[in-house]
């Protein structure tokens, strides 16, 4: 059978778009498809992204409060050591003026308050029963930061010749936090003598 021309036109056209559909179908339609969830893949990645750099940002000024805050604590530790030493040491050299021999002075863990933190001491000397009490109230007008309190005090007359009493105290030094520190910080307690021998006053 011959064809005519316009006959062959109508075939070749619809061969063309036969194989330009099946090109649609088989290849575009499906990369068109991908390139969509491509896209959608790298919209949500880029939320993702904006996310972690939001939380990296945090991190970092969350690491920066810490390093500060580290820094303040061992500024602060740093300072509260200083005044235990300070206090220890003056209490030494005083004792020294007063005739006071200390057998023992042992700083205990520092119990942290709300308000303060504070330094249990328990000291063992020997000395005279008046010095004792002229040291304490020496120790109470010291200047300087922190003040102690004297929580207890035993006492028993001495089995050394030079001296009258045998003394264990137990004090209490203290560091204020700034804005709960009084105004006047040197304070000391009441004493809280007791004594299993009352010393001989003529020795005093």
């Amino acid at each position: 059978m011959v064809l005519n021309t316009r006959t062959r036109i109508v075939v070749g056209l619809g061969v063309f778009l036969g194989l330009l559909s099946i090109f649609y179908i088989l290849v575009y339609k499906p990369q068109i498809e991908y390139r969509r969830a491509l896209e959608v893949e790298i919209s949500r990645q880029s939320v993702k992204l904006a996310k972690l750099e939001k939380k990296s940002q945090e991190l970092e000024k969350l690491k920066e409060e810490r390093k500060k805050i580290l820094q303040d604590l061992s500024f602060l530790e740093e300072k509260l050591k200083e005044t235990q030493a300070s206090f220890l040491y003056e209490l030494g050299m005083r004792g020294k003026v007063y005739g006071i021999e200390y057998v023992s002075i042992i700083p205990l863990a520092t119990v942290e308050e709300k308000y303060y933190s504070r330094t249990p001491v328990n000291i063992h000397l020997y000395g005279k029963y008046h010095n004792l009490g002229m040291l304490l109230s020496d120790m109470a007008r010291r200047g300087g930061l922190g003040s102690f309190t004297v929580d207890s005090v035993l006492i028993k007359a001495s089995s050394k010749k030079e001296y009258t009493i045998e003394a264990n105290l137990s004090l209490s030094l203290y560091n204020y936090r700034k804005k709960y520190a009084p105004a006047e910080k040197n304070i000391t307690s009441s004493l809280k003598l007791v004594s299993s021998k009352t010393p001989d006053r003529r020795k005093r």
